[in-house]
């Protein structure tokens, strides 16, 4: 804990060292992974870190270090180190602190119920992921992993402004793979369930969900190449809302890679669709009550009614382009400087049902799975993207076989201009990043198959 450290009279020690500013980033954290396999425990591990990141700002010139070690001395010698990096570096005029703001929001983000959790009971949980998952259909031929982890981190940054704020969360998730068998073929089928406490999972409908994710997918076969009707749930949704974000930084923007650039103010997508960024938003898994770099987290409309209104900015491209920060500094750690990055980024909610939306597409497509997209299948500066797909077709209304060995392509401006139902779903996907969207569908793509 940082009562162990100072953090003051380093900030005292930085100044009369000569810098213009200073800012410490304080981090402490604790993680447990386990995972199972056949009914037994098959790895068990918890890793424990705390460190400081020193950023020092001296003639418009930033320099920083870290350091995990807090040893007589070695804290200075860090600060020290972050002077020497300053004098070397080149002059940033935009390089600045923030200005301290009132604003920040008390949140309650750590639960005790987690913090208390016995390891028994998370390792009971994560066996009943895998025998609910095997005990769905007899073509269930194994769970390839099960895993469940949970994570606390203490966050405080301190500065030569007067910034002196922190806070402190916990979170946790379970998830599976799970391999369906008939004759020679065999898929996959994957499900998560995340939340504060362990009484918030849901580990025999998890287990059931990614059993029949499998199961449906069984005796796959590619459809003719047409134009139709995709419906996306959120766990490929939120694969989209991560493409979009990376093209609505400033950075990407400032920098000329964005289909974004240039279209502020104009209607990028159908009136049904809001995109936004809120890192105060309830239950949301990067919610805090300031960014990376002491910035009061908001609530941002990136996209309303369709209308592009602005991108995500941190301290240094706000400066940049002249206005405010939305509070999107993020950090991986006290071992980088902050840089632009959503926090809690989604689509929101709409007021249809899944059935209801699966019920409005006579012949269309249920997308369950998608290949390469956050690695390469969509193009942020053209906007194109074209990824393999697997799922089930629509007919009438109904969910019917299962399709694989497809491509579904289009422009991410096209595909926002014609979302026309949302659902009222809204989820997260833990293992890609906080990104969240409802079941909805986009009236036409190209479906590249047989």
């Amino acid at each position: 804990m940082t009562e162990t450290l100072n953090l003051e009279e380093i900030i005292t020690q930085g100044q009369e060292l000569g810098v213009d500013d200073i800012e410490l980033f304080y981090e402490e954290s604790t993680v447990n992974n386990l995972k199972v396999y056949e009914g037994e425990v098959e790895s068990l591990k918890s890793a424990h870190a705390k460190g400081l990141g020193i950023r020092v700002f001296i003639n418009q010139q930033m320099g920083f270090a870290y350091t995990s070690n807090f040893a007589d001395g070695e804290v200075e010698k860090t600060l020290k180190e972050a002077i020497a990096n300053a004098e070397v570096a080149s002059v940033d005029e935009y390089r600045t602190l923030p200005e301290v703001s009132d604003e920040i929001k008390a949140l309650e983000l750590y639960n005790e119920e987690l913090a208390d959790a016995e390891m028994e009971d998370k390792i009971e949980l994560a066996l009943e992921l895998e025998s609910a998952a095997l005990d769905y259909d007899e073509r269930i031929a194994a769970v390839d992993t099960v895993g469940y982890g949970d994570s606390e981190v203490e966050i405080r940054i301190i500065n030569s402004k007067g910034f002196d704020e922190s806070y402190r969360q916990n979170q946790c998730y379970a998830y599976l793979y799970v391999i369906a068998r008939e004759d020679e073929e065999a898929e996959t089928g994957m499900a998560i369930t995340y939340g504060d406490s362990l009484a918030e999972l849901t580990p025999k409908e998890t287990g059931i969900e990614a059993a029949k994710n499998a199961v449906d997918l069984l005796g796959g076969k590619p459809v003719s190449s047409q134009e139709a009707p995709v419906v996306f749930p959120p766990e490929v949704g939120t694969m989209f809302m991560y493409v979009l974000s990376q093209a609505l930084t400033a950075e990407s923007v400032q920098k000329g890679r964005s289909v974004f650039a240039q279209r502020l103010g104009e209607q990028v997508a159908s009136k049904e669709v809001n995109i936004l960024d809120n890192g105060l938003l309830t239950n949301g898994l990067a919610t805090a009550p300031f960014d990376g770099e002491g910035v009061p987290s908001s609530k941002t409309e990136v996209i309303k009614d369709g209308e592009l209104k602005t991108f995500l900015y941190d301290t240094y491209t706000a400066n940049k382009e002249g206005t405010n920060s939305t509070g999107n500094a993020s950090r991986g750690s006290y071992q980088g400087v902050p840089g632009v990055s959503p926090s809690n980024f989604y689509l929101d909610a709409g007021d249809k049902s899944t059935d209801e939306i699966l019920s409005s597409v006579d012949n269309g497509f249920y997308v369950m799975k998608v290949s390469g997209l956050v690695t390469g299948g969509a193009n942020p500066i053209s906007g194109d993207f074209s990824v393999g797909a697997t799922g089930r077709w629509i007919e009438n209304g109904e969910l019917t076989k299962p399709v694989r060995e497809i491509t579904i392509a289009g422009n991410l401006i096209d595909f926002l201009q014609d979302i026309d139902l949302i659902g009222d779903d809204l989820k997260f996907n833990p293992m890609i990043g906080s990104y969240a969207a409802p079941t909805f569908r986009v009236q036409k793509l190209a479906i590249s198959g047989k």
